[in-house]
């Protein structure tokens, strides 16, 4: 059984293939928890975190603008911890914010994002 998030949770989602997007949602929605997004771009979670704080956030590494680089960077200047999940391997990316982040395989079982996004959680963001 996964690890339980508060049930009040907000959980920022960017990833731009509607099929896996619709697939999280529900899976987070199943569980309680809001789902700020979700987000196909950078421009739309940058324009999202200009308003609300979500308690963590997932995030492919390859959208629609392409990785999510920029993403990241603004998650851990504001503090808020974050899960990847992506097909690419961890090696191809070179940004320092994504590089320390638990990356995810996909494909991903249900219980592996729930388990990794409440151990973000937990540990919070590395400074």
């Amino acid at each position: 059984m996964p690890a339980r998030l508060p049930s009040e949770c907000v959980v920022l989602v960017l990833e731009d293939e509607i099929f896996i997007s619709s697939l999280i949602e529900m899976m987070l929605e199943d569980h309680g928890w809001s789902v700020g997004g979700p987000f196909r771009s950078n421009r739309l979670a940058l324009d999202f975190l200009d308003q609300a704080r979500p308690d963590v956030a997932l995030l492919d590494f390859n959208i629609a603008d392409g990785s999510s680089a920029e993403t990241a960077h603004r998650l851990r200047e504001l503090g808020i911890p974050f899960v990847v999940v992506s097909g690419y391997p961890k090696s191809m990316t070179k940004s320092p914010d994504l590089q320390q982040a638990e990356w995810l395989d996909k494909p991903f079982s249900e219980d592996r994002v729930i388990e990794s996004l409440a151990t973000a959680m937990r540990r919070g963001v590395a400074a």
